[in-house]
């Protein structure tokens, strides 16, 4: 089955919500991949505090969980707030957070 046809499969009215976000996210950790929960975690913390929130272990942690194409994903919509939510981030404070994450992925 094809990973669109999987999540296809999830929205069936009879599969719950709960079990939905259990294999959408046990999915993602098989695949290599950050869960979902972990990934807006950390899109939580960086918008909440912005640059300040790389120095906390909770955002290191997160950091290392994520494959390129999410750490690239994540960069992309930092760099797309909107100004009544919280701050864009400048291309100098995404290059940080890259930076961050091959540092602590070496370091692993």
């Amino acid at each position: 089955m094809t990973a669109a046809a999987a999540l296809l499969r999830l929205l069936d009215p009879s599969i719950s919500l709960e079990r939905a976000w259990n294999e959408m996210n046990s999915r993602a950790v098989t695949e290599g991949r950050a869960a979902v929960s972990t990934v807006e975690a950390l899109m939580f913390g960086l918008r909440e505090r912005g640059a300040k929130a790389l120095r906390e272990t909770h955002t290191r942690q997160r950091l290392t969980q994520l494959d390129d194409d999410q750490a690239l994903e994540i960069a992309g919509r930092l760099q797309r707030f909107k100004p009544e939510i919280a701050p864009a981030w400048s291309a100098d404070e995404v290059e940080q957070l890259l930076e961050l994450r091959e540092t602590l992925n070496a370091i692993r």
